[in-house]
Order: C-alpha cells, then sequence, then structure tokens
C-alpha cells in the first residue's frame, strides 16, 4: 500500500478524519500529563532526605544531644537532661525540627507571607557516630560520602579545651582536622563530575554550663591553633615520605599548602567550607540552654 493510497495512514493523516483528530487530541491533552506523573514519580524515588552527620570526642555529648532533639521532636519546649549511651556504630535518628525555627530555603520570603503561618515541622535525619579514636575513620568520617549531606555537627567538650592537660584538646583538634580535611577532599576530588555542594560545619561547644568552660571565642582559638600544629606537624610526614611540593599532596594539606596559617576562614575562603563555633549545654543544671541556636543552624542549613 503506498503512501499516496486512500487507505494510507498518511493520507488519512492529512485528510481531516475524524478518529485521527480525536486521536491526535488525546495524545496533545494526555503526553504533558503522563510526562508530568513520570518525572514526578521518578524525582520521588530519588528524594534524598536531609542528613546531619554528628561527629565528636567521646564524651562530648553526641548521643545526649540526640536524645534531646528527640524529645524536643515531640515537645519543642523539653530541657530534660537527656540519658546517654556507648556507640560503637553509626546510627540514624529521624528527628522534627520545630517549625518555629526558621529554614534557609525561606529566608528570602517575607514574615508576612501567610503560608509560613501554616508551616509543618520539617523533618530530617541525624547520624550520630562513635567518638573512639579507632572507629572514627570507618564508623564516622565515612559518613561523609552520604548522598543526602546538608551539614556536619562536630560536637567538643568546652570544660575540658582549657585544662592544663594538653592531652584533651589535641585529640578533639585531631579529630577536627581529619573531619575537615575529609571535607577538603570531597570539596576538591576530581573523580566526580557532579557539581560539588559546601557542607558547612557547626562547631557544638558543649558544657557551657560548667564552670571550667571556655566562651566560644576561646575555643574558637583554642582550635584553630592546635590544629594549625597538627597541620604543620602532618605536612613535615608528607615530605618526608618523597611527596613532591608541586604535585596533588597539597590536597592532602589541610587548607592547601600555602603560607598562610590554618584559620576557619581560611577554609571558607578557599574552598567554600563555612564553620560556626556555637555554644550550649545539653544537660547539667542548664540542660537544653542554647540548643535552640544549634536547631537554627540545623534550619538554615534546610
Amino acid at each position: 500500500m503506498g503512501w499516496s493510497s486512500p487507505d494510507s495512514w498518511l493520507t488519512r493523516l492529512f485528510s481531516g478524519d475524524p478518529l485521527v483528530i480525536l486521536l491526535a487530541f488525546l495524545v496533545v491533552i494526555a503526553l504533558p500529563s503522563l510526562l508530568h506523573l513520570y518525572f514526578y514519580t521518578q524525582s520521588a524515588r530519588t528524594k534524598v532526605v536531609p542528613t546531619f552527620l554528628l561527629l565528636g570526642p567521646s564524651g562530648a555529648g553526641k548521643t545526649s544531644l540526640v536524645t534531646l532533639l528527640q524529645k524536643r521532636s515531640s515537645n519543642p519546649e523539653d530541657t530534660e537532661p537527656a540519658l546517654t549511651r556507648t556507640s560503637q556504630v553509626p546510627w540514624g535518628v529521624s528527628l522534627l525540627l520545630p517549625a518555629s525555627v526558621p529554614l534557609g530555603s525561606n529566608k528570602y520570603r517575607s514574615r508576612n507571607d501567610v503560608s509560613l503561618k501554616d508551616k509543618h515541622p520539617t523533618r530530617y535525619v541525624m547520624i550520630d557516630t562513635p567518638g573512639h579514636g579507632k572507629l572514627r575513620t570507618d564508623q564516622a568520617l565515612s559518613q561523609i560520602k552520604n548522598p543526602g549531606l546538608r551539614g556536619v555537627i562536630f560536637v567538643v567538650d568546652a570544660s575540658v579545651l582549657g585544662s592544663s592537660d594538653t592531652s584533651f584538646l589535641r585529640d578533639t583538634a585531631g579529630y577536627l582536622h581529619d573531619t575537615l580535611l575529609a571535607l577538603q577532599r570531597q570539596r576538591t576530588g576530581k573523580a566526580s563530575g557532579k557539581t560539588k555542594t559546601n557542607i558547612p560545619v557547626l562547631i557544638a561547644a558543649n558544657k557551657q554550663d560548667l564552670f571550667t568552660a571556655l566562651p566560644t571565642g576561646a575555643v574558637r582559638e583554642r582550635l584553630q591553633a592546635e590544629i594549625e600544629r597538627v597541620r604543620v606537624s602532618r605536612s613535615k610526614g608528607l615530605s618526608t615520605v618523597g611527596q613532591q611540593p608541586d604535585t596533588d599532596a597539597e590536597e592532602e594539606v589541610l587548607g592547601g599548602g600555602g603560607e598562610d596559617k590554618f584559620s576557619f576562614k581560611l577554609m571558607e575562603d578557599e574552598y567554600g567550607i563555612s564553620i560556626d563555633v556555637v555554644g550550649a549545654a545539653v544537660k547539667g543544671d542548664e540542660a537544653g540552654k542554647g540548643v535552640r541556636r544549634w536547631e537554627e543552624w540545623i534550619g538554615g542549613c534546610l
């Protein structure tokens, strides 16, 4: 049957056949809806729950913080001291951010926006990790590759950073150094062609209720100075094993191989990794005090 035959599909297509017109109308109406449904279901399947990684040395108060946030998910006014437990594997907890906490995605919306009045709590996941030195790399820092990661919360015990026993400061700074270096590697890695997102870091200076706790400004200065010592020491180690300074060895040095001393501002300027230090107390006589500011930081990442 040739295309010029009266019964050919091409002839009927241009002849104004009512059946062909009806079929074309149905295609025009149904195709956009079917495409929308397809892409909507595909995006729903690949939707990733916003996730925050909780790091820090043992005894800093990570698990107590998670437990308190669990209580506040059901009652935002709950500030009762939280029980703690020893964890040897990472565990994720689904939490609700109180509706009163502003979200970063709404920062350009007017406060008078009526839709904000009906805002519901925002769901997110917090991954608690073990703080023991032998478990940090495999059980904690490996979680930085989580595709849903929105931020890292590094909990420190502000009451021991100023102690005459500097082992606490060295251990905390060393762990924070490794955390920032892992984020730097992920940011500068050439293996993936995907757009690399900036992962902000919150240094949660816990136990501010104790008399020996350092204020947040002092916590920042102590950690920066100690991280610089760790950085210099490990840089010398790289050169000792034969790394050439003009190779990718700079990626193995926190903050790069420049002459500037390490600072949190350097990480933001060079790699887009913002680092905030905010104090609060999870337990003690002032349990829950300041935790709202940590929740606001989380909200700013959502």
